[in-house]
Parts: structure tokens; C-alpha cells; sequence
């Protein structure tokens, strides 16, 4: 969370800036229609296989509502499966074959065959070739981002400034906030201004204000602070998405209060801790390293089992034997008669 605040002179600058500049900052741009290829050689499972990925690409980012289409460009029949596959190490070693959780599921797909699912959740979607199962992917559904902002509930707001009334009447709280579309790690503006509520004439004198932010129910910030020259502004970064709401109170001195609301938005262009990581195919290193490991010990121990019981024989009649020394044993002793 980013925060800074500005008083007097500066906050006539701000708001100048905010009339002649329009929402520049641009918006990861995510297509209603993405293609998911599965390459040659994604049936084999060895590292050195020609497919650089199972599935290309292996992991993909949409939005809600959008459609992923598969296509089958390999020589073998394969399958789309919610779930999770295995490993190329499980597959040899176990008889694991992975667990699809039943989502979605196509039907086979012959070479040049496609299929298409369509998500209307957002969420982070594994899934497998249930024939190969080895072969992994992952689909990623981000919450699709309006063009225009809303309040909490989801309606349009169409006027800015956005004026709230206090409920008993004595004053008008004006709030803007920029760009309008509010997403997670953007830098926010903030610029209120206090009227009466009466007479509907801005406050140009200081109007004492507490500012609270709640977001998703619990509040995130809290400052005291007081107007200058009409109205005042603060920057605000938001860490999480969800619902917002920004509330003016104690306006004046007294219990006035003025509730503005709004959603923020996941930054799709912000760095996701946690996205799924999928193996590649075709690793030729990792081969070499697994065979070193895994299949050239054995293969020396046999090669030497077979050496001992061909030739082992022979070996060890050639082998230094122990020495045998033969000791004399000495005459018993004579006893001669006088």
C-alpha cells in the first residue's frame, strides 16, 4: 500500500492535471479466443522428444467468459481433462495415472481434431491428456476488467466528481478518483472537495475530515487531516482487489459522514504469485542427467556381474594364494643307558 498526501497550491495543480489528462495508463489486453496447440512428438515421453512443450503453450492467461480451443497437431489421439497428470518420473516408476476432477473433458481428439471450453470462473484450471498423462497444462481465469468504472454493486457511474450528500443535510462531499477504473498496484488519485449543504457553496476554508478506507469489509486506512483552498487530495495504492469504500466523516468537526464505493480490479499485467509451472517436453539435459543417475549405475553393476561369472574362474586361479611353510619337526630326544 502507497500513500502520500498534498495540501494548498499543489491541490489545484492536481486537479487541473486531472481535467486535461483523460485514463492513460492501458490495460492488459487479454483475446476472447485463445488457441492451445498440441505439438509432434507430445505422446513421448522421452526427454528427448520433439515437442518443446506438452501442450503450446503450456500455460496460458483469459479472462471470465472467454473460450480456449485445443487442436490436436500431433500423430496420436489425445484428450483434454480437468485435473492433475503425473510425471514422466511417475509414469515409470509407479502406476499413477493422474486425477481428472471432472470440471470439463473432451472426448478423443484424432490428429487435426479441436475442442473448445468456455470459462466463466475465474480460478487457475489445471489439466491433462488423460491417454498421456504426463502431458500437463493450466489455464489461468482472471476477472474480466470493465471498460467503465462502477460503484461496489456493479452499476455504472457516468458523473464526476461523484457527489454524496450527508445524511443530515449539511454538507456535499464531491470525490473523484483517477483513473477510474481502479486496479490492484496502480497508483490512485484521490480529490474531494467539501460544499454546504444548504447553499450549496464550496467550503474554501480548511473543513477538518477523517478519511477511512475499507476494502472487503475491514479497513485498510484511517487519517485525520483538514481541507485547504477547497478540497484536497491524497494517492492510495491497493495490494488486494475487491469491493472499496471511502468514507468521509467527523466532516466539519461534527458526525457527518459521506460513503463513496467502487471495486478494484486485478492488475493482469502484476506479477501473480503462485501461477502454475509446467515442465517442458523435450529436455535434453535433464535426459542425460536422469540416465547418469538412473540407468548407468545398473547397467556398470550388470556389466560387472556378467564379467565375474564368465571369466571369474579364471580370475581366481590367477589371484596370490596364501604361502604354506612347511616347519621340521625335531628328532625326539634319546636317552643312552650307563
Amino acid at each position: 500500500m502507497v500513500l502520500q498526501s498534498g495540501k494548498g497550491l499543489l491541490f489545484i495543480a492536481v486537479v487541473a492535471g486531472l481535467v486535461v489528462i483523460s485514463i492513460l495508463s492501458s490495460q492488459h489486453a487479454l483475446a476472447d479466443n485463445v488457441s492451445v496447440v498440441i505439438p509432434p512428438g507430445a505422446a513421448n515421453p522421452n526427454f528427448d522428444t520433439p515437442a518443446a512443450e506438452w501442450f503450446s503453450p503450456s500455460v496460458i492467461s483469459i479472462r471470465v467468459g472467454d473460450t480456449v480451443t485445443w487442436t490436436n497437431h500431433d500423430g496420436e489421439i489425445h484428450n483434454i481433462a480437468s485435473g492433475t497428470g503425473i510425471t514422466r518420473m511417475e509414469f515409470v516408476t509407479s502406476s499413477n495415472v493422474g486425477t481428472a476432477d471432472g470440471l470439463f473433458q473432451s472426448g478423443p481428439l484424432a490428429p487435426g481434431e479441436s475442442w473448445s471450453q468456455t470459462f466463466s470462473k475465474a480460478g487457475v484450471f489445471h489439466y491433462f491428456c488423460t491417454i498421456h498423462p504426463w502431458m500437463n497444462g493450466a489455464v489461468v481465469v482472471n476477472e474480466r476488467i470493465p471498460t467503465v468504472p462502477t460503484d461496489a454493486s456493479g452499476a455504472q457511474i457516468t458523473k464526476w466528481p461523484v457527489e454524496e450528500k450527508t445524511l443530515d443535510g449539511l454538507y456535499e462531499a464531491d470525490l473523484a478518483w483517477e483513473p477510474h477504473v481502479i486496479l490492484t498496484g496502480q497508483r490512485e488519485t484521490l480529490v474531494y472537495q467539501f460544499y454546504n449543504g444548504i447553499t450549496g457553496r464550496l467550503i474554501e476554508s480548511g473543513v477538518p475530515y477523517e478519511l477511512v478506507i475499507y476494502q472487503n469489509g475491514k479497513e485498510i486506512f484511517r487519517v485525520d487531516d483538514n481541507t485547504q483552498i477547497g478540497g484536497g487530495y491524497r494517492y492510495f495504492t491497493f495490494d488486494q482487489p475487491g469491493a472499496v469504500t471511502f468514507r468521509f466523516q467527523k466532516i466539519g468537526g461534527g458526525s457527518s459522514f459521506a460513503d463513496f464505493s467502487s471495486l478494484v480490479y486485478q492488475n493482469p499485467n502484476a506479477t501473480q504469485a503462485g501461477l502454475p509451472v509446467i515442465q517442458p517436453a523435450r529436455n535434453v539435459a535433464l535426459g542425460q542427467a536422469f540416465a547418469a543417475v538412473f540407468i548407468v549405475p545398473p547397467l556398470a553393476v550388470m556389466a560387472l556381474v556378467f564379467i565375474w561369472a564368465k571369466w571369474g574362474s579364471s580370475i581366481r586361479s590367477k589371484m596370490p594364494g596364501k604361502k604354506h611353510m612347511k616347519t621340521a619337526v625335531p628328532p625326539a630326544d634319546s636317552h643312552e643307558g650307563t
